[in-house]
């Protein structure tokens, strides 16, 4: 399929980053007003790296010094670094400077490449950015600790997740996805790699956290990897789904442009079956999940179109797709009581900017829901969770 809104959030995109970078700039000049001195104020890359959105967001400055993330961009030579629990510390632009010096505070010479210690030399080797195959997307494959208060669960306690192991395995499956996307609908791609041209995988239980994109970290997609049987199909969903939230962050940087009512506006409460609180999704909440469906929707389908899955992975594509039909269903009824027959309900929400995007959204899913219908209706979703499980799939739609 083509991808028919991405003429229409283009300009909306552009003022979002502007808004963004100006937002990054005033923080920067707050903490130094000689800042700009040695930074490209009208570069338009600068001030969108992810590490800037969660060094402003972190409660505690002192995990990694800002020098460190202006080490990648910044014309001066000499900057304090922190390394890690593993002697390692990471620069944008440049990659990870690995020492035997664990947790220990650092000065870097960029020209030069010189690690010292209380004026002593320090040995350290350096593993380069790792990037997707002929794009510029990168892969976070080791713990950043400024992105450690992004992992927490529903009771908002931080947990602990692994990442190196789990890229090491998926990497091959990941490189495909991107690389499918960018082959099958390039447009789609186009805004991922600008907008959100960096990515993690790690592990852990999903009842602890699900894949995610934050506002701590515009920029990143992060994608877990929990389940044995995950491959590219996944990764295809994942990526569209993850970085449509990222897409999002920025183009709602100026919400009031496409909202009536306040965003908070809470239209949905979800529990886990056993009655545990999750979350009130809120207007602006559901805007983002209409996005993701419409990113997964235009993925998997032009990914099925060019035949680029094997059986099994095309009943997990379309096994997908029929669940996210359903509940593209289920959130547009909570903005239009009859979604197949109006769009009046959404005037009350929507201001014209909002609602020219809401009604292409709506159009992709009744297309899917026409070209796929007679094929997925069949499926029994009544074991998937909040996510799509294939495993849980299988079950109860065996593959023949």
């Amino acid at each position: 399929m083509n991808n028919p809104l991405q003429p229409i959030l283009l300009p909306f995109l552009e003022q979002g980053l502007e808004t963004q970078n100006q937002n990054i700039k005033l923080l920067l000049y707050k903490r130094d007003v000689n800042i700009f001195n040695s930074l490209d104020f009208e570069s338009e890359t600068i001030y969108q790296e992810p590490l800037f959105f969660s060094y402003f967001n972190s409660s505690d400055s002192s995990i990694v010094p800002l020098e460190q993330i202006l080490a990648g961009f910044s014309s001066e030579n000499k900057f304090r670094v922190q390394t890690d629990n593993f002697g390692r510390f990471y620069i944008p632009n440049t990659g990870w400077i690995i020492t035997n010096e664990k947790n220990t505070r650092l000065v870097f010479h960029k020209k030069e490449m010189l690690l010292e210690k209380e004026g002593l030399e320090v040995d350290f080797t350096i593993e380069h950015l790792s990037l997707i195959e002929n794009t510029s997307i990168e892969v976070l494959k080791y713990p950043i600790p400024l992105l450690e208060q992004c992992f927490f669960n529903v009771d908002k306690k931080l947990i602990e997740v692994e990442i190196e192991k789990i890229t090491e395995k998926h990497l091959v499956h990941l490189t495909k996805a991107y690389q499918l996307i960018k082959k099958n609908i390039p447009t789609q791609f186009q805004l991922i790699e600008k907008y959100a041209n960096k990515c993690m995988v790690f592990n852990v239980d999903t009842y602890e956290r699900n894949s995610f994109a934050t506002p701590k970290a515009v920029g990143i997609g992060f994608y877990n990897a929990y389940q044995e049987n995950y491959d590219e199909v996944f990764f295809v969903d994942d990526i569209a789904h993850q970085t449509g939230h990222v897409i999002f962050y920025t183009l709602l940087s100026n919400v009031e442009d496409f909202f009536k009512v306040p965003k908070e506006t809470v239209l949905e409460t979800i529990k886990l079956p056993n009655g545990t609180f999750i979350e009130n999704r809120d207007l602006y909440v559901l805007f983002h999940a209409f996005y993701t469906y419409y990113t997964s929707f235009t993925c998997l389908d032009a990914c099925l179109d060019a035949g680029d899955f094997d059986k099994r992975q095309v009943h997990e594509a379309k096994g997908r797709i029929a669940f996210y039909i359903n509940k593209c269903y289920n959130d547009f009824v909570l903005i239009d009581k009859e979604p197949f027959a109006t769009e009046e309900n959404a005037l009350k929400y929507f201001t014209e900017n909002g609602l020219s995007i809401y009604k292409e959204i709506k159009n992709t899913w009744l297309e899917m829901s026409k070209k796929w219908f007679d094929e997925v209706k069949v499926y029994d979703l009544s074991n998937q969770p909040y996510n799509f499980t294939y495993s849980k799939f299988i079950e109860l739609n065996p593959l023949t």
